[in-house]
């Protein structure tokens, strides 16, 4: 994602729980593509983290017009009455809360810029849940629903569109 948005022109924060590897991606990017791309370390769970990445993407480059959710992480159970409501709860952290968080840090920031956009990173199991991955897949619809609302709310001023992803062999 951040190499296809630095090949078209834009200058990019790439932000992810390992800051050494958002570096590395970054500067790695960055001499592919010859534009602006830095690395940060935020843990989209802490909302200190977020408002960190977000206020240094704004000082770095001075506004901040498209956002892009791509967090997803569940794992696999036996059997789905095995899981526990932590894990729910933080499953739905990672999966949902994340995506309204970062989209409200990111707000007055989008609000003033032209063409504004955010993207969302769904699943196919927010749709058509998957008996062993329940944690995730609730929360991936949870986020479906979410950005539908924030869609309709911010529709005169941000474009927000979830992509529903299948199976990824990670």
């Amino acid at each position: 994602i951040a190499r296809t948005f630095a090949a078209a022109g834009a200058r990019v924060m790439i932000a992810d729980l390992n800051g050494d590897k958002a570096a590395a991606t970054a500067a790695a990017i960055a001499a592919e593509t010859g534009q602006d791309v830095r690395g940060i370390d935020c843990n989209v769970t802490v909302e200190a983290d977020i408002q960190r990445c977000v206020d240094t993407t704004v000082a770095a480059f001075g506004s901040l017009s498209t956002l892009v959710n791509n967090v997803g992480w569940g794992r696999a159970y036996d059997d789905c009455l095995d899981i526990s409501p932590e894990e729910m709860i933080e499953s739905y952290k990672l999966n949902t809360l994340s995506a309204m968080r970062m989209t409200r840090a990111c707000r007055p920031h989008l609000l003033q810029a032209q063409n504004a956009s955010i993207t969302n990173s769904g699943s196919m199991v927010g749709v058509l849940p998957a008996f062993d991955f329940l944690p995730y897949s609730a929360a991936k619809a949870a986020m479906n629903h979410l950005m539908l609302g924030l869609a309709h709310h911010f529709a005169k001023q941000v474009r927000i569109n979830t992509v529903l992803i299948g199976t990824v062999l990670t």
